[in-house]
């Protein structure tokens, strides 16, 4: 990437500057990732690895590590990556479409039920390179370390990702 995309004119490199990944929905802070600055028109740019593999890397750090309950943002995001529409995933999770609907804009907060049965859907559905036992267990393992009531956390959930977390094959299995 030599050129700006808007102006055409030279773009300066910047490395070592965390890069806040908001393309996807949600508050992500990539480390390493090269980013380009148009010196004319001060448009910036970053280059993502496999965007795909980040994605799932993401939804697999929510499902495993966030311990509170879903926001809506990220039951959006995770039904995306799941490539569900919202009432699919009303189906999947035995609710009305109007209830994913309210859970997405934030006018109602996602049941326990429903928030872990998304989060072994989605662990289900992508751990493609954990043998079939080992995903269980793993879906398992998550499940284990919540309290049986979680309450909601105002504050967002925050990821920090090297390139080398999305782009390391084993990784998925053990976020």
């Amino acid at each position: 990437m030599d050129k700006c995309y808007i102006c055409g004119e030279p773009l300066e490199i910047i490395k070592d500057k965390p890069y806040k990944y908001t393309e996807c929905g949600l508050d992500v802070l990539l480390l390493g990732v090269t980013q380009y600055r148009c010196k004319s028109c001060k448009e910036e740019y970053a280059a993502i690895p496999d965007p795909q593999k980040l994605h799932k890397v993401i939804g697999i750090d929510i499902c495993k590590n966030k311990k509170a309950l879903l926001h809506p943002e990220e039951i959006k995001f995770l039904r995306k990556e799941l490539n569900l529409k919202a009432k699919d995933l009303a189906i999947l999770l035995g609710v009305e479409n109007s209830t994913v609907s309210r859970w997405e804009n934030g006018k109602k907060q996602i049941g326990e039920s429903s928030d872990r049965l998304l989060r072994a859907l989605f662990l289900g559905c992508v751990e493609d390179s954990c043998e079939q036992k080992d995903r269980c267990s793993n879906i398992l393992e998550v499940f284990k370390n919540f309290p049986i009531q979680r309450k909601e956390i105002k504050e967002k959930y925050k990821i920090s990702l090297n390139p080398q977390d999305w782009l390391i094959p084993e990784y998925a299995c053990s976020v």
